[in-house]
């Protein structure tokens, strides 16, 4: 038969906030309408993360000085103050985040700059925030340093990949006239973004040639490689 203890009972509505939290993310997706989705996220999903947190540390502290004596129990809150004291910045950062994201500030696919890292909002963590940088590299943020920095947020979009190449360009032909068209021939590729124009910068010179530095923005990863493709058949050089 089970015990429903108090001690148990935290332990037991602990486990249940923990799952229902993790399974309505899952389900988030596929629920009907957006405006269903934003409430999930913003309320629902951030209260049952901190309640079961609260429940976890009541639990806890009720293991702790359950059928001890005086000295033991205050001995071992004692010690469970010190974990954390030593894990406050885990603590700190996890509570901070159900706050702001209560906001509704910070959402998946919006563009933000925080704390030097620039990019899209690929995933909203229990600690950290997870952010996908224009040239697919991706940094995790902690919650603390969100709501301690000033942030810059964009609008929400499709995630902007980067694909960065070298290009010879014989002396011989105007330089001018080949940064024009590395730019023109990029965007002809159907995967090329529209928001973000190709960079091309001068990285070196020799006798014979120009070496270019040439950044091209994808809406897919997987197909960056066919928009350099693009600018060296139109171009006519090769690899």
């Amino acid at each position: 038969m089970i015990d429903l203890s108090a001690t148990r009972g935290w332990l037991l509505l602990a486990l249940a906030l923990v799952l229902a939290g993790l399974l309505l993310r899952r389900l988030e997706n596929y629920l009907p309408s957006r405006r269903t989705r934003g409430i999930v996220r913003r309320w629902i999903v951030p209260a049952l993360e901190l309640a079961a947190g609260a429940s976890a540390a009541g639990w806890t502290l009720e293991e702790l000085v359950r059928n001890r004596s005086g000295n033991t129990g205050l001995a071992f809150t004692a010690l469970f103050l010190l974990l954390i004291w030593i894990g406050r910045s885990v603590f700190s950062d996890f509570v901070t985040g159900v706050f702001v994201r209560m906001e509704g500030t910070i959402e998946p696919g919006r563009r933000m700059a925080v704390g030097g890292v620039e990019g899209r909002v690929a995933k909203l963590g229990f600690r950290s925030v997870a952010v996908e940088a224009d040239d697919g590299s991706s940094f995790r943020v902690p919650w603390g340093t969100i709501a301690g920095d000033a942030i810059r947020l964009g609008e929400a979009g499709v995630a902007i990949r980067s694909h960065t190449f070298t290009i010879a360009i014989p002396r011989s032909r105007p330089i001018e006239r080949v940064l024009q068209e590395i730019p023109a021939a990029a965007l002809t590729s159907p995967w090329a973004s529209t928001t973000q124009m190709p960079e091309v910068r001068l990285q070196s010179e020799t006798d014979q040639s120009y070496v270019l530095r040439v950044t091209a923005h994808a809406l897919d990863a997987r197909f960056a490689p066919q928009i350099e493709a693009a600018i060296r058949e139109e171009l006519e050089v090769g690899p």
